[in-house]
Formats: structure tokens, sequence, C-alpha cells
């Protein structure tokens, strides 16, 4: 991920040194001196960040060792950070002075790291006093503190990241002895024809130096981090499988028995039919009169 001229601005990677401390060959890429404070070219800045990137993950892709080194204290978190998010070999806390000329020293040192853990975690160690015990145990956190980040190292680094190239002169120094290749932001008091692959920007300010390192380990945090198995089918196969329709009954209606219509009945008032209905005259009897 490259950030943006805008990021970089906000983050502060465009304030350079004074006049004064103005390095003669850090020119090219300085845009302009306002306030007798030099400005750095943040395009500049984009195109040779871009080219670090590719750097890191081309030795990333063969598998070779990377040492990211930050010893300012406001660099050493982010400087960590970024090492582990590619599992790369650190140091941000002092660099040892012969680390590359004289390698084979700390790899001496790691063994005995090694060791004086595995003699604190067996049964001999139960034997030692609470003072002996605390002694061999606080110099183990010692050791650990500096060479804690640089265990995983089995030779001498193929790659050096400088959070600083004015913090770590003396790595700058021993690398050029070695031919190790090193990036590094720049700014406008170093000479930048001693690092390799530098990257122009200020040093001093904490934001712009986690923009540019995270910029730098972005592309290879992929590659590192184990892809899960692909369970689900691809969209092309689901496609191309028709998909039967099943057809759905309706659920039959209940039928409704006829029921008998039942005729309302009309109140009849009784002694008004008896009044409108006239009674039929009896015809009159003859009587017949027998023989006198």
């Amino acid at each position: 991920m490259m950030p943006t001229i805008v990021e970089l601005a906000e983050a502060g990677a465009h304030f350079g040194h004074r006049r004064s401390l103005v390095s003669p060959r850090s020119k090219s890429f300085i845009f302009a001196i306002k306030n007798s404070v030099a400005l750095i070219n943040l395009e500049e800045t984009q195109r040779y960040l871009s080219q670090a990137q590719k750097v890191i993950a081309k030795y990333r892709a063969e598998n070779k060792a990377i040492l990211f080194v930050g010893t300012k204290r406001a660099a050493r978190n982010i400087v960590k950070t970024s090492a582990e998010s590619i599992g790369a070999a650190y140091i941000n806390e002092r660099w040892f002075g012969g680390f590359l000329t004289n390698f084979s020293g700390i790899l001496e040192n790691i063994r005995r790291i090694d060791e004086r853990e595995e003699y604190l975690a067996s049964d001999e160690s139960k034997n030692l006093s609470k003072a002996e015990r605390l002694r061999e145990q606080n110099k183990l956190n010692k050791s650990l503190r500096f060479l804690q980040g640089v265990r995983s190292l089995k030779a001498a680094p193929d790659l050096l990241v400088l959070a600083s190239a004015s913090e770590d002169a003396v790595a700058i120094k021993e690398a050029n002895q070695l031919n190790v290749p090193i990036i590094a932001i720049v700014d406008t008091d170093i000479d930048p024809q001693k690092i390799t692959y530098p990257i122009p920007a200020n040093d001093d300010a904490p934001a712009a130096v986690e923009l540019i390192l995270r910029s730098l380990v972005s592309k290879t945090e992929e590659t590192v981090k184990p892809k899960t198995p692909a369970v689900k089918l691809e969209l092309a196969e689901v496609e191309a499988k028709p998909v039967k329709k099943t057809p759905v009954k309706k659920a039959a209606k209940p039928k409704l028995e006829k029921s008998a219509t039942v005729k309302p009945k009309v109140a009849v008032n009784k002694v008004a039919a008896k009044k409108a209905v006239p009674k039929a005259k009896s015809a009159p009897v003859k009587t017949l009169n027998k023989g006198k």
C-alpha cells in the first residue's frame, strides 16, 4: 500500500533540517527551502518507497534474511511490529559493534542464551539457591533484551532496513564494508550515496516513520499469512448447475357443506289473525216435521 502525498504531509514527512545542516548530495530530493528549513519533495519519497517495496518483496520471495534496525526510542515499537509481521529479525535496543563484521560472536551469544534457558528449565537448576537462580535469570533477561529479535538468524542478514540513517551510522558503516544492501529513511542531513535504497523523509517524525515502515511490509504480509483452504464452490460452477424447482402443492381448501336454508319465521299476531279472517256462516238447518 503506497501512502498518498496528503498522508505523508499530514505525518510530517516533508520537513527536513535547517539550511546549515543540509547535505549537498541530498539536494536532489529537496523541493524548496522555506524559513531556512528544507522541504522534501514527497513525489520523490513515493518513487523511492515504491522501489524499496519491490526489493523487500523480492528478498522475501527468495527466503533471504532481512534485519530491521531502529534504536530510536520513538521507533522501537514500530520496528518490532513491522519485522514480526513478515517474520524478519530486528534490533530495537542498541546496535552491537561488530554485529555484521563479527557475526560469529553474535551466534555464540545466541547459543549461550539457548543453553541458559534450557538449564533454568531443567531439574539441575532446582539445586541452586535463590540468589544464584536470580543471578542467572538476570543474565538471561539482559541478553534477551538485546538479542531476542535476532535469535532466528542462522547467518548474517542479506538486507538491512533502517528506520533512521542518522541514528544508526555504525550499522551503515559495517554494511558498506561487507556490501550488504541497505534500505533506510534518509533525512536532508545524510549523504544518500551511502544508502543502497534511500527513502527521503523526516526520520524525526514518529508518524512518518510508522507510515513508511508499514507501507514497506504491506505487500509481503499477504504472502506470509497462511491461506485458508477454499471450501466454497466457485461462482461459475454454481451458476452452471441447474437448480430443479420442486412444485409446491397448494393446500386444498376445506369444502363447506351446504346447510339447509332456514326460512325465517314470521311472527303472527293471533288476535289480529282472528279478526282478519271472517268466520264462515253456517247454513240454516231445516227441521223436518214428522207427520202430524
